[in-house]
């Protein structure tokens, strides 16, 4: 007989939140998690399947009660490290929540402890990448009228980063494409909105304006280096060869 409950969500943060706070309301001796969007084989899971609507309402509620008895950076923390989207991580953030709520504000002190030492782990790495990639979208004006981006970061950080982007580049329609996952952020002049199943089929069409100024860009890159003081092992280490792919200034010429 089974003692234990698979609670199904639709892969978002939010309805990982709504998962857990039916989860809090269960006195099933087990739980997991999995997201419908996941290739695993669900009956590898032991207990009885569940699935749970996504309902913002009851998401704001469940982060309003944990910031309450822990912290704001503490639900930070779990965002960050949920999308990891590393395998395990929901039953990981599940333990990570339960004991907040059980400990409170003394959480995330407890950084000998598991599972906050994993958690802290995991939500650090991420945020470092989601950090640097702030500084390193590139947007490219294209001939269907908007800016694009593309990149290919380790983790899910599209959802992470968008809202940057909604204030830095506000007064222009623009598209941040995850290549690796084939979603997109697009903001059409008021907010963001994350689209699944973007495939990308062809490279977008440049302007004769971006092309010209690519070009001045990557001309003015070239020059500036002083071929003196070059130091790629420095330069490495800043960015990175991975993300590179992506990046105007060092786009083969």
């Amino acid at each position: 007989m089974r003692d234990g409950r698979v609670y199904i969500y639709d892969g978002s943060f939010e309805g990982f939140l709504c998962a857990v706070a039916h989860g809090l309301d269960t006195e099933a001796v087990q739980l997991e998690f999995a997201a419908a969007t996941d290739n695993r084989n669900l009956s590898l899971f032991c207990g009885e399947e569940f699935e749970v609507p996504t309902v913002r309402e009851t998401a704001l509620n469940f982060r309003k009660r944990f910031i309450t008895a822990v912290s704001r950076e503490a639900f930070a923390t779990v965002r960050y490290a949920f999308h990891s989207r590393q395998p395990g991580i929901e039953t990981l953030l599940w333990r990570y929540l339960s004991l907040g709520l059980e400990t409170g504000r003394s959480l995330d002190s407890m950084l000998t402890r598991e599972p906050v030492r994993s958690v802290h782990g995991i939500a650090q790495r991420v945020a470092r990448e989601a950090h640097k990639f702030k500084g390193f979208v590139r947007f490219r004006e294209v001939s269907d009228g908007f800016l694009y981006a593309a990149i290919e970061p380790d983790f899910d950080i599209l959802p992470l980063i968008a809202s940057h982007f909604t204030t830095r580049i506000g007064d222009r329609p623009w598209v941040i494409h995850d290549l690796k996952r084939a979603q997109a952020a697009a903001f059409e002049g008021q907010t963001w909105r994350l689209v699944q199943g973007i495939e990308q089929k062809r490279t977008p069409a440049l302007t004769d304006e971006e092309q010209a100024f690519t070009m001045l860009w990557q001309r003015y890159f070239k020059h500036l280096a002083i071929d003196s003081r070059c130091n790629p092992k420095l330069q490495q280490q800043h960015v990175p060869l991975k993300y590179r792919t992506h990046l105007t200034e060092f786009t083969v010429r």
